[in-house]
């Protein structure tokens, strides 16, 4: 587990709403640094703790968790000699108060949590140290009380500035005077008394100039008669400064004395925090405890994204069984990163001993390790685009991953050309997959859906999507592979239809095809040695087919009878089931059915019967469209209009099913290769 990782699932947001839920800053520090823990009966002790102080919630009970202060520099300070403020010494006091009070009604609370009552024995409650405190101290500062010598001081003190107010009172209310008096008034300049004399009567009382105002104006004079008085009450606060120091130290002494017990009042405090900070956060997210166990699969049940407000869909998870590794397929913004985030983030969270928001009977094993490669992986500063931002992820993922660990992969090799990525990211499911991890995949690769159908171990899941309102369902479909419906949510998003038509004919025309919803590959793919090719270059005879091959083809053929049995018509987007490529009816079928289907540059014969088909033209060109933009390439194009300049009579496809003239070429249902 590493900090990249919690950023990426969002368990660094988890522990800010754990803190959240914390009444004091030691519990709120250890909730920003909780860690998923690996030893699975620590998580399974983590849980069961968390379970009782929810116990403890439910039954409307106010913990008394209040009031509790970080003591901990201050009891440091004193272990190592120093002295203690007043104020610190009561806040320690007050703690310590508290850690006794918290200790009576874990008690209290013995039926609904008996494992959390068993770890308040620890709590030493110190009342001795506590009422000395509170004796010694009132308020912020060492009380009258704290020792015979101190009260005996402060008394003379009081003494003292009572004398000297009298003496300062008396030139107040002296006629002789009165004149030379800026004020009526006894002030303090520093830790002496004086009275506000005008600058120009400073004569007429004798005495010290301890101040002046900033005009000048006004001196302050402390007169001879009250020196004396203000020089012995000068020692004796002297005295009372020593005194003070010594009580403060005889506190510090005695919290030093006891600072092993404190440290270990604070931590026991401090982990009740953060357990009924958890037991809090599981009210608010309506968590359930779940299942750990050392192995065993993810089993996932109406699970929630925690961090979703709102109305959220909850999913289904089970992975680990009869297949360790899962493909997701679906449209954009259909859920699948979300779904992603909600398992590796809730696997964090059921080790760190949280409740989790499922449904009852949910269990998840405990990982070694949860990797993941989600979100864009693109670094300037480090010269890496997304495709190598990924890879370089991928690389570390399977640098660590092993048999226990959790993987998630969003999108898997993209940001590169569409078959190398599909090939690369088959490559490296197969690789995890050996090592005996558990992943989670999403894609929009056919291939990689195609390879989760076929591989033992693997399963396709899809994110459902409502097509009428354009809106996902976030629900996971485990079992089926889902379509990305990428033309279909351009369309019901206002993309003008002239692009749309264009892109559905460069679909059904291209090379290449990578869209789940087609299934197929376009003419231009070059399949492995060992997977024959049916369609083979004109003047070539065609490699025979397994009769595994020709059994999977009648198949297919049975399975498509009833869309096949309408009239073929010119543009038709069709399957070649043999080999899964994908092109467009370009001359409809003879007496015999055999038609000429025109993809990736290349026309070839097939039989109807070795033909599926996908669309029909009804549903991919408006009325008028020129076929001739699908069933001619642009340089074919070309030299017809040039024909056409000269007079030359070129036939409509439209027209003749049995013969297209393409200019200079002729194309002959006899010169095609043949399926």
């Amino acid at each position: 587990m590493n900090d990249q990782i919690y950023q990426m699932l969002e368990y660094d947001r988890i522990r800010a709403m754990l803190a959240d839920h914390t009444m004091s800053s030691l519990g709120r520090e250890l909730s920003l640094k909780l860690e998923p823990q690996l030893n699975p009966a620590a998580v399974q002790r983590a849980v069961l703790e968390t379970t009782e102080a929810r116990a403890v919630l439910d039954a409307g009970a106010q913990v008394p968790l209040w009031g509790l202060a970080d003591a901990r520099p201050s009891v440091e300070r004193a272990a190592k000699g120093g002295i203690l403020q007043a104020g610190d010494l009561v806040r320690l006091a007050d703690c310590l108060r508290g850690c006794a009070e918290f200790k009576r009604y874990m008690q209290s609370k013995k039926d609904k949590a008996p494992n959390l009552c068993l770890y308040t024995t620890g709590i030493v409650p110190m009342q001795a140290l506590t009422d000395e405190i509170y004796a010694s101290i009132d308020g912020n500062r060492v009380s009258d009380s704290a020792s015979p010598r101190l009260a005996k001081i402060r008394k003379e003190m009081r003494v003292a500035d009572e004398r000297i107010k009298s003496r300062l009172q008396s030139f107040l209310t002296s006629a002789a005077y009165r004149d030379a008096l800026q004020e009526p008034l006894i002030t303090v300049r520093g830790d002496r008394y004086a009275l506000p004399i005008k600058a120009s009567h400073r004569q007429r009382i004798a005495g010290t100039v301890v101040d002046s105002s900033g005009s000048g104006m006004t001196v302050f004079i402390e007169p001879d008669s009250v020196r004396k008085l203000t020089e012995d009450l000068r020692v004796l606060r002297s005295q009372e400064e020593d005194e003070e120091y010594q009580v403060l130290a005889a506190l510090a002494g005695l919290v030093a004395e006891h600072a092993d017990a404190i440290y270990t009042n604070l931590d026991l405090m401090a982990f009740f925090d953060l357990t009924f900070a958890k037991g809090r956060l599981s009210l608010q997210m309506q968590g359930q405890p779940v299942a750990v166990r050392a192995g065993g699969a993810v089993q996932l049940l109406s699970a929630r994204h925690p961090l979703i407000d709102g109305e959220v869909v909850p999913i289904d998870v089970v992975i680990g069984r009869q297949y360790r590794t899962l493909v997701i397929t679906g449209p954009n913004t259909g859920g699948k990163t979300v779904a992603l985030k909600t398992v590796g983030l809730l696997a964090l969270m059921a080790q760190a001993g949280l409740h989790l928001p499922v449904a009852a009977g949910s269990a998840l094993p405990v990982f070694d390790h949860v990797l993941a490669d989600i979100g864009d992986a693109q670094s300037i500063t480090q010269s890496l685009s997304t495709f190598s931002g990924h890879i370089s992820r991928i690389a570390q993922i399977i640098a660590t991953a092993t048999g226990n660990s959790l993987v998630l992969l969003d999108e898997i090799g993209t940001g590169t050309d569409p078959a190398e990525g599909a090939a690369l990211a088959m490559a490296i499911l197969e690789d995890l997959h050996g090592f005996g991890c558990i992943t989670i995949a999403s894609t929009h690769y056919g291939d990689v859906k195609r390879l989760a159908e076929q591989h033992p171990g693997f399963v396709n899941g899809r994110m459902d999507f409502d097509r009428e309102t354009l809106q996902p369902l976030y629900r996971l479909v485990i079992g089926e592979a889902g379509e990305s419906q990428a033309l279909w949510i351009a369309a019901r998003l206002g993309l003008s239809r002239r692009i749309l038509d264009r892109a559905r004919n460069r679909l059904a025309t291209r090379p290449e095809s990578t869209d789940e919803g087609r299934g197929g590959r376009g003419f231009g793919i070059t399949k492995p040695p060992e997977q024959p090719v049916g369609l083979q270059p004109s003047g070539q005879a065609p490699i025979a087919q397994p009769d595994v091959a020709a059994d999977a083809a009648t198949s297919e053929a049975a399975n498509g009878a009833a869309r096949n049995r309408r009239a073929w018509r010119l543009g038709d987007l069709v399957e070649l089931i043999a080999t899964g490529e994908s092109g467009v009816v370009a001359v409809l079928p003879d007496e015999l059915g055999q038609m000429v289907v025109f993809g990736g540059g290349r026309r070839l014969t097939a039989h109807t019967r070795r033909v599926k088909l996908i669309v029909g033209a009804e549903h991919l060109y408006p009325d008028g469209y020129d076929l001739r933009t699908v069933l001619f390439t642009w340089n074919e194009r070309r030299t017809m209009k040039q024909m056409q300049r000269r007079g030359t009579e070129i036939i409509d496809a439209s027209e003749s099913s049995e013969w297209v003239d393409t200019g200079s070429i002729g194309v002959d249902r006899r010169e095609e290769p043949k399926l």
